[in-house]
């Protein structure tokens, strides 16, 4: 460390690099126009929740939200991420500062993480490391979703640190203190990818996970790292099995089942995968050699996977120097590990296309069978490309002189490359967040605030009004029952939309009417004018049907539920059972992490 730190250039060069990153993309939270990616409409109302909870509730589990659909389940949703660094930070700052720290504080994860995986753990040239960090860091599945809100999707950049600390593992397994620690460490970044709402992309990120260990087993020829990545990975779901429980109870009582996003054929699968990863996306294209009927047009940040031509030119100067490159030759260990990669490549193309027999199978699996934009399974191709390229970088013969100079080259190249990138569709993003920017400087407003009463909004001709600023209405106190909640589908189909009665209208102007529904109200049956969450999630522990309203002597329960207070209801066994298992596995890992570095210290300071 001392080295690098005495390494001007080098230190000149991460310096510029970041700083390059930061001004291109800061530049969208917000944008021009004071506004954000349309998803910020959906996550950032919820890290206000968390605001609002922490502070009524401390770190207890935020079951349920009042804040949107008239009462829906908070920590079942797999979306949310009350136990995560994003949370944290939103407990501090006011929405815009907390998503330019996040921003930056995921860049760095992701720059940092790349770097010492490919120096420290592949023993790559501190170049070449930074060159593989800098692609990393402008890879456009991160960038571009952070840019329009996929929040949930930005733990991604974790891979590069937690294939770090799992490798560690391995390497130090002959020290059984050290490498404990490392193992968990990386069950702790894997359960972090859990709670900071990534489970739509766990198999992204599982995948991709698997390549870079693949990769480091081809080689090394060491298959004993697989039994520290399944270790990891177990008490990484211990750990975060509380989570993972309440999102299946959540999502088994709604499932989707969107006809899949597919290409009629492989080239046009290969042809648009190829322009998204090195050149740039072509949306237009995409989405006419689409083959089935989609809810609605993909917009370009669904195929936003770019790191840039760079690893192309890579190749290309490999391919030249061909005949000065010494080769290992292959064995039984080396031919697994490509067999493994090679199967990934398969899955992963084959769920793409249409008009076969093992696509149709994939298909119905039970996690793809919930998922429809399969071309997002592209991002699992980003870091292991980049790890690739760095090790035929690494095969070139550079003297120090003139790998320098191709590092500046590489830098040029990826800056050039995403500062001249078309960004019109992300400054034309148009969610407002003043209204939250608002509630979260008024301290006094999150002590009291509650919710008064539920609200919909129509036109004259009585149709919904669909608008992208509906979930802020909690500020106000309302709870909007047309929300932005996927999990019930995009046009809220699965939501008993009829049960809420409302009672008052008020004309906001010629074309737009406000009904609110007074949640206390009782209706013919006995039942109060608000969904009770805990029937979405465990409706035969609680004798009732998803949808159903709180009954008439559950006006306490519907009262503390109204003023953000947790309330009495009942879970499943089996949720009882992970909520134990999650905690004891979280308070050993962090009992025992804390035990290591507080060991280390003192043996450190009694040498000294």
């Amino acid at each position: 460390m001392k080295l690098l730190l005495k390494n001007y250039l080098f230190l000149l060069l991460i310096i510029s690099i970041i700083l390059v990153h930061q001004l291109i993309f800061q530049s969208f939270f917000p944008n021009k126009n004071f506004l954000l990616g349309y998803d910020y409409s959906q996550f950032l109302p919820n890290f206000i929740f968390g605001n609002i909870w922490f502070v009524k509730n401390f770190l207890s589990i935020p079951w349920f939200t009042p804040n949107t659909c008239c009462g829906v389940p908070f920590f079942g949703d797999p979306q949310t991420m009350f136990y995560s660094f994003q949370q944290l930070i939103f407990l501090f700052f006011d929405p815009i500062t907390a998503l330019k720290i996040m921003f930056l504080f995921f860049s760095l994860i992701g720059f940092f993480g790349t770097f010492f995986l490919l120096n420290k753990s592949f023993n790559k040239n501190i170049y070449i490391s930074l060159i593989a960090a800098s692609l990393f860091l402008f890879n456009g599945f991160f960038n571009y979703r952070a840019i329009v809100g996929h929040v949930a999707y930005l733990s991604y950049v974790f891979i590069p640190l937690y294939c770090f600390f799992l490798i560690n593992s391995f390497e130090n397994k002959k020290d059984k203190l050290k490498s404990i620690f490392y193992i968990l460490i990386s069950s702790v970044l894997f359960a972090n990818f859990i709670h900071s709402g990534s489970g739509p992309i766990i198999l992204i990120i599982s995948f991709s996970i698997s390549l870079v260990v693949s990769i480091y087993i081809y080689l090394n020829e060491k298959f004993g790292i697989i039994n520290y990545l399944i270790l990891s990975l177990i008490i990484g779901f211990l750990i975060s099995s509380s989570k993972i429980v309440a999102s299946l109870s959540f999502l088994s009582n709604f499932p989707r089942e969107l006809p899949p996003q597919v290409f009629g054929n492989y080239y046009d699968y290969v042809i648009d995968a190829f322009q998204s990863l090195f050149l740039y996306p072509n949306i237009l294209k995409h989405n006419a050699v689409i083959i089935n009927s989609l809810p609605f047009k993909m917009g370009i940040h669904e195929i936003e996977f770019g790191i840039t031509i760079l690893p192309l030119i890579i190749f290309v100067i490999f391919i030249f120097n061909l005949k000065e490159i010494t080769f290992n030759k292959l064995n039984s260990k080396k031919i697994l590990a490509l067999f493994f990669i090679f199967v990934i490549a398969v899955f992963i193309t084959t769920i793409n296309i249409s008009e076969n027999s093992l696509g149709n199978f994939l298909h119905n699996l039970p996690v793809i069978r919930s998922t429809w934009v399969h071309s997002r399974l592209n991002a699992a191709y980003i870091f292991p490309i980049i790890i690739v390229s760095s090790l035929l970088l690494d095969k070139i013969s550079f003297n120090e002189k003139n790998l320098k100079i191709f590092t500046i080259f590489c830098l040029f190249i990826i800056s050039i490359q995403n500062y001249n990138y078309n960004k019109d569709y992300y400054h034309n993003q148009n969610y407002s967040p003043e209204t939250l920017i608002n509630i979260s400087q008024d301290k006094n407003k999150i002590k009291t605030i509650k919710i008064k009463n539920g609200i919909l909004l129509v036109d004259k001709n009585k149709k919904l009004v669909i608008n992208i600023q509906r979930n802020n209405l909690f500020a106000h106190e309302l709870s909007p029952l047309a929300c932005y909640q996927p999990i019930f589908g995009y046009n809220l189909d699965a939501l008993p939309l009829e049960k809420i009665t409302f009672d008052k209208i008020e004309k906001v102007n010629e074309n737009l009417f406000s009904y609110e529904s007074n949640p206390k109200l009782v209706n013919n049956e006995g039942k109060l004018n608000f969904f009770n969450p805990s029937c979405f999630m465990f409706p035969n522990e609680n004798n009732c049907n998803p949808g159903d309203l709180f009954e008439k002597n559950q006006i306490n329960n519907l009262e503390r539920f109204l003023n953000y207070k947790p309330f009495k209801f009942k879970m499943s066994k089996l949720q009882i059972i992970f909520n134990y298992i999650s905690f004891i596995s979280f308070i050993i890992a962090i009992v025992y992490l804390i035990y290591y570095l507080v060991k280390k210290l003192l043996l450190k300071k009694i040498n000294e």
